[in-house]
Formats: structure tokens, sequence, C-alpha cells
């Protein structure tokens, strides 16, 4: 028995299948394996104890079901029955397991895999496996529930078998050829790079194109080898471009999400570039996001460390999942590769047309240049021109050519001499049609504005759906007739404008923080992209991509001051905590010494009240000005950490002395005003 789920152990339901078949030779049944679709997540987001519950519940539900067959656990997040092949066990609540947690629904997904036994002329064990074959043929399709094992699977597997054993001669052999898809600037006839591809030239089989192998050495993990192999390949015609004298133009390569499972990824792709003296932006790194989320926080960090080395990532075939939008967030992606599919509906497709103008211009919002692959005819090719998509890939420029044919091409030197900015369709960004479309792009660009400058102004046009979202503003009558377009804090409207001039003349996205009123009415902190976008009717206009970042400001600001404090109880001998907005005074470190009052949630006025006895009338007046509501409020909405004034303290012991007061910054998460204070005698 299974001691986490009580149901039976797998050598236990082979035992008992066993028996079932054996009691009812005349009967038909269907094996069933369930799988649990990336129950890793569920761990990872609950943890462990809500996983166990799950597979418990799971377990309880599938054992209710099976109630003339036999059922059982085949470890982590697989589940096997075998049931009467009239009872119909064919879904599993239309493929959607829904549960409860603390309240909150949530939805999995669960796949099955089914071999129907008509005959008895296999073990159960052998059943099973074959039932698993059928599941994994569905791995991917989320839309599809069951799958049903047939012999062509089979024929399928030995396949796989026959080309993993020649797998180590042809690489010995050299075998696998590489094969070049050249990538051509979309506005000429230009190569911008080529994409390194591998074919196999086998002895009995002949040529073979990638469909025909790589998926199966992406099962066995023999495709860690075959990547190294076209990895290095690419790094030596790299090196052979620069002996022939050539334009060394850049190569991409592959990284499947086998190649992340090993800890030297990044060891390995320095190491080739070391070795053939190849300058690693001319590497380029290809992913798709399917290898991404499989271990995002491995994967970012070896993806981190390449691009601090100097490699270029792209992101490929884009557009096969909206799972591949949240990627272009979190990776530091400098290219964005559209997918086939979308190319190839663009001829026909006015939606199609309008989803891939969108993605070209979100992505030169993230910062990022585009290659729209599988181009094959001329009309493809001036839509995406028009567009100011900058690479073109497809079998209307070149189709993938062997190393030969690929130097006989022209490998001219390319200075870009258009501006991208005119081809910048900002139309695309405001007025998407489709609600689900503009839903899923603002949620990835984010909130975006425009302005242009008029009469040395900056003045607000327009903001995109995501905007009025984040900031609380219901409508534009409320942000332009209520708030009469002003956004930013007027003391950082200055700095801004600067930033826009920086960004027009020198033609380049320009970033600053401003402040800003939340919806809240709490002053908050603004990270802003500038984009410069082209003049309309000889005014300049700018895309400002925002995102609010008073959270993570604060957050620095209380670092700050746990850096500060060891410093400062060394220097002080009395640590005061002021919260202005509560008016409450604390002590937070005191020498019990030399001080003999502490205070905890006192009036803030006793503090101001000790100034009075100790300070002559100017100092006072000066002190009072420093620490006033209006002077720490502005103190702690700007930049500054600390601050730090000398005074002349007396006393009628010890006549007088200099002392230094050390006021850091330290506005809390909820808007609070609040500054923690220090004091030093120096003379």
């Amino acid at each position: 028995m299974d001691k986490l789920t009580g149901i039976s152990s797998f050598r236990g339901f082979i035992d008992e299948t066993d028996k079932l078949l054996a009691d009812n030779p005349n009967d038909n049944f269907d094996i069933f394996v369930w799988d649990i679709v990336q129950f890793k997540v569920i761990n990872d987001l609950y943890g462990m104890e809500a996983g166990d519950w799950l597979l418990k519940e799971i377990a309880a539900e599938i054992k209710a079901k099976v109630t003339r067959g036999t059922c059982g656990r085949i470890g982590n997040d697989k589940f096997v029955c075998c049931v009467f092949a009239n009872d119909k066990l064919y879904s599993f609540k239309n493929n959607v397991y829904v549960f409860r947690r603390e309240g909150v629904e949530h939805r999995i997904l669960i796949q099955g895999g089914c071999y129907q036994v008509r005959s008895r002329d296999v073990p159960v064990i052998k059943m099973c496996d074959r039932a698993i074959l059928a599941l994994n043929s569905i791995k991917g399709k989320y839309t599809e529930a069951v799958a049903i094992y047939n012999n062509s699977e089979r024929e399928d597997i030995i396949m796989g078998q026959r080309l993993a054993a020649d797998f180590d001669n042809a690489l010995k052999e050299r075998q696998f050829k590489v094969y070049i898809q050249p990538i051509y600037y979309a506005d000429s006839n230009v190569m911008a790079g080529g994409e390194v591809l591998v074919r196999w030239e086998h002895p009995t089989l002949g040529f073979l194109s990638p469909g025909r192998f790589i998926r199966y050495f992406e099962q066995n993990y023999l495709i860690t080898r075959l990547d190294k192999f076209v990895w290095e390949e690419a790094c030596r015609i790299l090196k052979r471009m620069k002996e022939e004298g050539k334009t060394v133009i850049p190569l991409s390569i592959n990284i499947s999400r086998a190649d992340f499972l090993f800890d030297n990824l990044y060891d390995v792709l320095v190491g080739l570039v070391t070795k053939y003296d190849v300058a690693p932006d001319k590497l380029r790194i290809e992913i798709t996001e399917s290898a991404y989320i499989d271990n995002p926080v491995k994967i970012k960090d070896t993806i981190d460390r390449l691009c601090e080395y100097g490699f270029s990532i792209h992101i490929d075939d884009f557009g096969t999942g909206y799972s591949s939008l949240n990627t272009l967030k979190e990776l530091p992606f400098g290219i964005l590769k559209i997918d086939k599919t979308l190319i190839d509906e663009i001829d026909g497709s006015e939606k199609a047309a309008n989803v891939v103008s969108t993605i070209i211009n979100m992505a030169k919002l993230l910062g990022m240049d585009v290659i729209a692959e599988g181009v094959e005819n001329v009309k493809q090719l001036n839509f995406l021109n028009h567009m100011g998509c900058k690479y073109i890939q497809g079998f209307y420029f070149s189709k993938p050519v062997c190393e030969e044919e690929f130097f006989k091409k022209d490998f001219e030197d390319r200075v870009l001499i258009h501006d991208d900015t005119d081809k910048f369709n900002v139309e695309s960004i405001f007025t998407i049609r489709n609600p689900e479309s503009r839903g899923i792009i603002d949620m990835i660009i984010g909130a975006i504005l425009q302005y242009e400058i008029n009469d040395g102004q900056l003045v607000l046009k327009r903001v995109n759906q995501e905007f009025y979202y984040q900031y609380g503003i219901k409508d534009p009558y409320e942000l332009f007739t209520v708030r009469k377009g002003k956004i930013i804090d007027e003391e950082d409207i200055s700095r801004v404008y600067k930033r826009c001039i920086s960004a027009m003349t020198r033609n380049e996205t320009n970033y600053i923080e401003a402040g800003y009123t939340r919806k809240d009415g709490s002053k908050g902190s603004l990270y802003i992209k500038i984009f410069y976008i082209g003049k309309e009717n000889g005014k300049p206009q700018f895309l400002f991509n925002t995102m609010d970042i008073t959270k993570e400001k604060r957050k620095r600001v209380k670092q700050r001051l746990l850096d500060y404090m060891d410093s400062l109880s060394k220097l002080c001998s009395e640590i005061l905590r002021l919260n202005y907005t509560d008016n409450t005074l604390t002590t937070v470190h005191c020498d019990e010494n030399r001080v003999k009052v502490k205070y905890d949630n006192a009036p803030l006025d006793r503090l101001l009240n000790r100034f009075s006895s100790i300070l002559d009338k100017d100092e006072h007046d000066e002190i009072m000005k420093v620490f006033s509501y209006e002077e720490m409020e502005k103190f702690c909405l700007s930049n500054e950490s600390i601050k730090v004034i000398s005074i002349h303290l007396h006393s009628n012991n010890c006549g007088r002395h200099l002392c230094e007061i050390i006021i850091v910054n330290n506005r809390d998460e909820h808007g609070k005003i609040i500054v923690t204070t220090g004091s030093r005698v120096i003379l």
C-alpha cells in the first residue's frame, strides 16, 4: 500500500490487476495512467504539505470512481487504474480537477493515457508502459484529456531506439552536418547573420531533417551532446569568417531545455568562444519560453551570467503561447523571434497582422529587436518592413544551406542609416481593437503615456488602458479635466523634460525616477522609460513606459537605515525615531550612562521642547525649522538619504558644546513621514 495516499502501491496494483484479469478472462479492460500536469508548480506555490494533501484528494477520487477494478499510485504525481471497458472512465471531470485551498478555488489539469486490454499476451507492467506512452504523446497538448495507445507509437519507440543506438557512431564519423539559414535586414538584401541548424546524413536512412531525430534525442538527453557539437561548429565557422577576411556576422545557436539541467552550460559556452577566439556577442543564444518555465530560477541565473559575459539572448518561437509574454519581463532578451505560424497568417488575416504589428512595437518598447521567421513572399516582407521589423529569416531570401554555400554569399558590412523611430507604429499601442489581445499586450508593456513638447512644456496627449487600471484613474475626464493631465510631480517635471531632450538628440532610450501622487493620495515613485518616437506636426513625441516602484524604493530606504544603524549606534549616544504622521517619538538606542530619558510613542513635542532649554534663540529657530513637518515631509519625499546639521548646545554645568545631529530618511511602506535621528558631541 502507498503510505501517503492509502491506495495500492504500483507493485500492489500489478498483483491485483493480474488477479482481476485472470478472474475475468472473457472481459475487456482499460488501463489508465493519470498525470497531474505541472505538479511541481503546486509544490512551489503552496508547499509540500499542500502537494501531499492534493495527492491524497485525487487518490480518493480515483478510488471512488473505480468501483469494479484496481487502482494504485506510480510514485510522484502519477496514478494508475484498471477498469472494465464498458465502465468508460475516459475523462477526469473534463480534464480539470477543481479544489479549494484556504478559501480559494484552484483548477489543475489531469491528463491520461489508456491501453485497451483486448488480449492477455503482454504482462500488466508492459500494459502500463504502453498507457504511459500514450500519455506522453499528449504532453504539452493541454486541450487533450486522454490518449489511446496504438501500434504506431510502438513503431515510433523502435525508431527512437534505433537512432539512439546509431548516435555515437554518427557523432564520431561526423554524419551530423551543420546548415546555416541566413538572416537578412528587412529593408535590404544584406545578410545580418545566420541560424546554425543540424542535419543527419544517415548511412542507411539517408538525409534526415531535424524533425526526424531531434525529439528522440530530447527524450533520452542525447540532445545535450548534439547541441555541444553544433555550438562548437558555430564557433569554428565564426573563426573561419575572421581568418578569410569576411565581415564576422553573428550566428545563432539553439539551447535545449535539457542543456539547462547541467551546471556547466555557462562554462561550456565561455570555453568555446575562448577556444576559437570569438567575441561572445557574435554567438547568439536562442531559447524557447517552454525551456524557461521548467526551471525558471536556475535558467535565469545562467542567462544573467551569460549576458554579463557579453552573449546576446534571443527568445525563440514567440507567439506560440501566451505564457511567453511574462517571460519577456523576467529575462534580459535582446532579440525576439516571431514564430512562423504567425507570419503565415498575416497574408489573409487582418487580426494576425494586427497582432504581429503590436508585437513588433511591444518589443521596441522593451528595448528588443525583432526577427520574423518563415517569411516566404514579398507581401509578407513589405508588411514587416513597413512595421519596422529589423530582421527577416525565411525561404524568401534563402533556405538553410551548407557551410560552403553560406560562404559564397555576400558578407557586406552594414551600417543602418534609417531611423527606427520613423517606423514606430504608435497607433498599434493605443488602438488594439480586440479586448483580449489588448489586455494581454497591456499586461506586458505596462502603463504607456504619450507626451509631446509644446512651447517648451511637456504635455500629456493620451494613455493606454493599463494606465487607468494601474493608477486608479477612472476615465479620460478625470485625467484630463479634473487632473488637467498632470501625473508627474511638479518638482520633477524639469528633470523629466531634460531626459526627453536627451532621448531625442541622442536617439536612445532614457530612464529616470520621478514622484507622483498615488490613487490613495499618498506620494509614490515612478520608474520611467522614455522613448523618442519622432515628430507630429513639428512637435517632438515621446512614449513613457512607467512602473510604480514605491514599495521597492521604500525597501531600499529600510535597507539603507539598517546599513546606517550600526554606524549610528557607535557614533551616537542617542538614536530616536520621529514619526511625523502619527506625531510620536520613540527611543531606538541610547547610552544609559549618558541619557536618562527614554521615549516610547511619546508626543513628538517632547523632543522639540527639549531644544528650548539647550539652544540659543537663533539656533533654536533654525532647528525648529529643520524639524518642522513641512521640512521633514520634503526631506522624506526627496532622493536624499541622510542630512547632517551642526548646532551648539549649552548647559549650566558644562558650558557650550558643538554637536552633530544626523537625520536618516526612513519613510515607511505606508507613506508615513518618518526619520531616524542621532546626535553626538564633537567638541
